[in-house]
């Protein structure tokens, strides 16, 4: 790297990039820029903290006129900053996200990608990620990713315990179940699947089953089938419609019916 180079990006180094993660736009205490905070003689420019002297220089000029910093060189003024170098010259400046081969230390990671390869400078210095890969959004499901567009790894509403409808991938690849219908829990009774759900029988009740007299009530297991419990006599099932349940002195038979 020629000497002048080098000496000029240590000098924007100086200016630009130090104090970066603290900054204000030529006020006299702290002050926000974006997501970051610019320290007192630091400015606020495109997003980031610069060193005051940039915007100072060409505080009396007008774009494109001649200005001057001391610890770089002459420039000329752009959108109110002392731009020395252009984009294109290998070297990020004020305001160049990129430049050439420098990234900035950016790589594709700091994109969302799963890897690190891909990153490149476009034209105008602003970062191209075509060239990334491996990230939320590109149909191509990750093992950090529940889902990716129409990518579910295998799941669909049935994995996932319902009854019908499609899954839908969310714009942070997590899967949304919200299209999908009908689940044992849900304290609606499915009739195709489900004997019972919750407190839901479908209208059935011991009686209608052929069950009488003083039985257990319905009840519902877990897995939305009737319990082994239901409409029992004590610890008896009487037998359909030929037999009541009777209690008597806290004792149950079953007795002939009617």
């Amino acid at each position: 790297m020629p000497v002048t180079v080098a000496l000029r990006r240590a000098a924007i180094i100086v200016l630009i990039i130090a104090g970066s993660g603290a900054g204000g736009c030529l006020r006299s205490d702290a002050t926000r820029c974006g997501d970051i905070t610019c320290p007192m003689g630091r400015a606020c420019a495109a997003g980031r903290c610069v060193d005051s002297s940039i915007m100072t220089a060409c505080a009396r000029h007008r774009d494109g006129e001649t200005c001057a910093l001391a610890a770089i060189g002459t420039g000329s003024c752009q959108t109110g900053m002392c731009i020395v170098g252009a984009c294109g010259d290998g070297v990020i400046n004020a305001i160049d996200a990129c430049d050439g081969k420098e990234l900035g230390g950016k790589t594709c990671l700091d994109f969302g990608s799963m890897y690190p390869e891909g990153l490149k400078c476009a034209a105008d210095c602003s970062y191209d990620t075509s060239g990334c890969k491996g990230y939320c959004g590109d149909g191509l499901r990750q093992s950090n990713e529940q889902c990716d567009g129409k990518a579910f790894g295998g799941k669909t509403c049935i994995t996932e315990g319902f009854y019908t409808g499609n899954l839908v991938c969310t714009s942070s690849c997590t899967i949304n179940a919200g299209g999908c219908n009908g689940k044992c829990g849900d304290g609606m009774r499915n009739s195709f699947t489900e004997q019972c759900d919750g407190k839901d029988f479908g209208g059935s009740t011991c009686e209608a089953r052929g069950f009488h007299g003083t039985v257990q009530e319905l009840t519902c297991s877990a897995e939305c089938s009737l319990d082994p419990v239901s409409c029992t006599c004590g610890d008896v099932m009487c037998k359909r419609d030929t037999q009541k349940c009777v209690m008597t002195d806290g004792i149950a038979t079953c007795e002939a019916y009617p």
